[in-house]
């Protein structure tokens, strides 16, 4: 994966600069409920919302992002070699330029589903030699939109819980209240 020639920036921001930039977005480009394969996006910009126990995986070789909200308590999504084929069809997954970032995964005691989708996206790309940025969860349950954008090649990250953070820690400490597991690619980079 040497070919990649761009780095990508991963920035929490508050919820109003997210709704402002989102505003710039195509409303067709916005990956919504029910979450399964059906509403994924292909497009030079995406977002979706109220990501918390679902997992929100996003390819991108800096011209384009193949986004998904996969929600692990769908019948549709609980398969995931389908899951897995349809990412396939989709993407060139021989481009060495690709790069990707996985948000999501909560901790439930009595269903392990979610964190088991999120592995499995985690896994999938790193079989594909595709460098990941991934931030899972932990039990702290709070939806986080999240938003990428070729033009800058950036991904934006917000949740009203974040807000009182942004202004008084560094930008993966922010990430760091919701998501306790974090590793980010050497192609990627968090600021503000």
């Amino acid at each position: 994966m040497d070919n990649i020639s761009f780095t990508s920036l991963i920035k929490p921001v508050k919820m109003s600069k997210f709704m402002f930039r989102t505003d710039k977005i195509p409303v067709n480009n916005f990956v919504s409920y029910p979450w399964t394969c059906k509403e994924s996006r292909k497009a030079q910009s995406a977002f979706t919302t109220g990501v918390e126990d679902c997992t929100m995986c996003g390819i991108t070789d800096g011209k384009d992002v193949f986004m998904m909200h996969i929600c692990p308590t769908k019948s549709a999504n609980a398969d995931f070699s389908k899951i897995k084929q349809f990412i396939e069809d989709k993407v060139n997954l021989k481009n060495l330029n690709l790069n990707a970032v996985v948000i999501g995964g909560k901790y439930y005691p009595d269903d392990k589903r979610s964190l088991k989708l999120f592995d499995n996206f985690v896994n999938f790309l790193k079989k594909q030699n595709i460098p990941t940025s991934y931030f899972r969860g932990g039990d702290v349950y709070e939806r986080v939109d999240i938003a990428y954008t070729s033009s800058s090649d950036e991904w934006i990250v917000a949740s009203r819980y974040l807000d009182p953070f942004i202004d008084k820690l560094g930008p993966q400490e922010v990430l760091s209240r919701i998501f306790p597991r974090i590793c980010i690619a050497d192609c990627d980079e968090i600021t503000y």
